[in-house]
């Protein structure tokens, strides 16, 4: 196959080099364009024919790229290298990036949702999941953290425990807002601590809020925390802290249409933040 590698050569903390992912391919019989997510004319190698695109990176590098052939008829597959990788887990990409590549010729198509926001925000589209409140707020100071530095000399178990931990500390104290929602037409407003719409089972660091979710019939699992619901919470994450096995607590409720009034707070789509620096 002729196959697009889109690599971020920071992902997996630089482990999977360029030179390593070149080799497997070809050794596997395919003919390769690589392309690094981290140069400014990234987009371009998309629009070059190939069969195949194949993003070899985390979350946020397989969705900036998956938004790029939305309209497109070339099929995507990934390489996880990120940390939680909860797009891969729901695709079933839990094999090693070695045992993926060499399976790609066999590989089978399958549908996959897009969640598609329209807003002041303009639009967008997510793939993992779309929400506010403590997850969104989470989004912000795991992204500040990593800018420090914080997460470069531990392991990736280290690294998904410390993402919990701060998630943990945050919901502590975190204020439940006024939300003004509506689900397939009925008024769901209420204090929210967070609120998600999820398209995929996890978020985050690998929190299953949405364990049914399935990602090619039409719906949207609408989770979310009130204030009265915070203890339960609290008590999931301090479970999946002490490696205990925990299913989240709360009601999940399906759904294909949510609609909200925007009163100034942070949303996020995936791992992008609105209203960001340049957007206050």
């Amino acid at each position: 196959m002729r196959i697009i590698l889109m690599h971020n050569p920071e992902a997996g903390r630089g482990q999977h080099k360029k030179k390593e992912l070149m080799r497997a391919l070809a050794e596997a019989g395919h003919e390769v364009i690589y392309q690094s997510t981290k140069e400014s004319d990234w987009k371009k190698s998309l629009t070059k024919p190939a069969d195949l695109v194949l993003v070899a990176g985390g979350d946020g590098t397989v969705g900036k790229v998956a938004r790029q052939l939305i309209a497109s008829s070339i099929p995507l597959s990934v390489l996880p290298l990120g940390t939680a990788n909860n797009l891969a887990r729901s695709l079933g990409f839990i094999l090693s990036p070695e045992e993926i590549i060499a399976r790609l010729e066999g590989g089978r198509k399958h549908a996959f949702d897009v969640g598609l926001a329209p807003g002041p925000w303009g639009k967008r589209y997510f793939f993992e999941g779309a929400g506010a409140g403590l997850l969104a707020d989470y989004v912000q100071a795991s992204k500040k953290e990593k800018k420090q530095g914080r997460t470069k000399k531990i392991s990736k178990e280290q690294e998904m425990t410390q993402h919990v931990s701060l998630l943990r500390r945050m919901l502590h104290n975190h204020p439940a807002r006024k939300w003004k929602i509506d689900i397939d037409g009925e008024d769901v407003s209420d204090d929210y601590i967070l609120w998600e719409a999820m398209n995929i089972r996890s978020v985050g660091p690998a929190l299953y809020l949405a364990p049914r979710a399935a990602t090619k019939d039409g719906r949207f699992d609408f989770v979310s925390v009130r204030a009265e619901d915070r203890s339960l919470l609290v008590k999931h994450l301090d479970a999946r802290l002490a490696r205990k096995k925990s299913k989240y607590p709360l009601p999940i409720r399906r759904f294909r249409k949510l609609k909200i009034v925007w009163q100034g707070s942070t949303i996020h789509f995936d791992d992008e933040i609105w209203p960001g620096k340049n957007e206050k």
